[in-house]
């Protein structure tokens, strides 16, 4: 038999993508590059040599250092799907102009500079062609370990409480046209938490927020969701780290306790006397461990949540993180502002 070239399929949806910086070769691209029937065509980056570095990295067959070209240039029409990893604004920009010419597009959070740029984008949303999608990529809660930590937990009740931990090195500086440290790091970990426990238990009915300067330029900041049911979600947030921690628990109502510890380690206890108390009594726990080096892309959420963006364009479905989920995040993270003095 003579020897056959694989050449992509006519079903294959064609992406570009724009902002190919640190994040997006570290995580983005790598998960772009391994989704089945998506085939990355161009690249936008404000370098010339950046974006050329980035198209020969990652295969792609064109590329510019103006990001309008893959929009509504002649770059366009070999796009059906952007992928844009950069500033606020930029997101907004994009989203602004793709939408309503019937791009979908995925963007890393925040997907706005501010709320009533949101508003507007939603309703681009709303107005845009049928079968376009827009998707915010929040990837902690489509990590493959947060997933293994809410598929155990449904089988022993609702949920009661959520607790999120999330500090990090960064930004020790205003970033993303913000005026202030403190509102750069809401923009940054604020709305992955919010969003987390907004996600799980729902708009809070009352929002309260207090913060701690740790120096000249770290902060910490803890958030309190109530609900009127009993409810809580406890969040906090800080730049005064080495590196990234991410820690959540999560309680239901049969007393059932999970702790996702990073993205690595999940345990599950309940205390003996708890009602319908068994496989899990006293002081026993049930850990289960991701090593580092298996499923990193799934395991941290980048390549689940690139695919959920994938098959709502290629079935024509609604968007599992659109724009509009957004509104209730940036409402929370404005009462924030407004008790702990973060203006944007």
């Amino acid at each position: 038999m003579s020897i056959r070239r694989l050449t992509p399929g006519r079903a294959d949806l064609r992406y570009g993508i724009i902002g190919p910086g640190t994040h997006a070769r570290e995580n983005l691209l790598p998960a772009l590059s391994a989704l089945d029937g998506a085939r990355l065509t161009a690249v936008a980056a404000r370098r010339p040599d950046a974006a050329a570095e980035a198209a020969r990295r990652w295969g792609a067959d064109l590329w510019t250092d103006d990001w309008t070209d893959l929009v509504d240039g002649e770059g366009a029409d070999g796009i059906d799907a952007l992928v844009v990893a950069g500033s606020p604004q930029l997101h907004a920009d994009v989203l602004r102009r793709a939408l309503p010419r019937g791009i979908s597009v995925f963007v890393e959070k925040p997907p706005a500079p501010d709320t009533e740029t949101l508003r507007k984008l939603v309703v681009d949303e709303r107005d845009a062609p049928p079968g376009t999608v827009a998707f915010v990529g929040f990837n902690f809660p489509y990590g493959q370990s947060y997933r293994k930590l809410r598929d155990t937990l449904r089988a022993h009740g609702t949920l009661r409480t959520v607790d999120v931990r999330m500090v990090s090195a960064k930004p020790t500086s205003p970033v993303w046209g913000c005026a202030t440290v403190e509102d750069s790091l809401l923009q940054g970990l604020g709305t992955h938490a919010v969003d987390l426990a907004l996600r799980e238990l729902g708009s809070p009915d009352r929002v309260t927020a207090r913060r701690a300067d740790i120096d000249d330029r770290r902060r910490a900041i803890r958030i309190l969701l109530e609900y009127g049911d009993g409810r809580l979600a406890t969040l906090l947030i800080g730049n005064y780290s080495n590196r990234l921690e991410y820690r959540c628990e999560l309680v239901t109502d049969q007393s059932v306790v999970g702790v996702l510890d990073h993205f690595n380690t999940l345990t599950l206890s309940r205390p003996s006397s708890a009602p319908g108390a068994g496989v899990l009594d006293g002081k026993e726990i049930l850990r289960h461990e991701w090593p580092g080096r298996r499923g990193g892309y799934g395991r941290t959420g980048y390549s689940t949540e690139l695919e959920s963006f994938h098959d709502s364009i290629r079935h024509a479905g609604p968007s599992d993180s659109p724009l509009s989920a957004c509104l209730e995040v940036y409402r929370v993270l404005d009462e924030v502002r407004q008790q702990t003095g973060a203006r944007p």
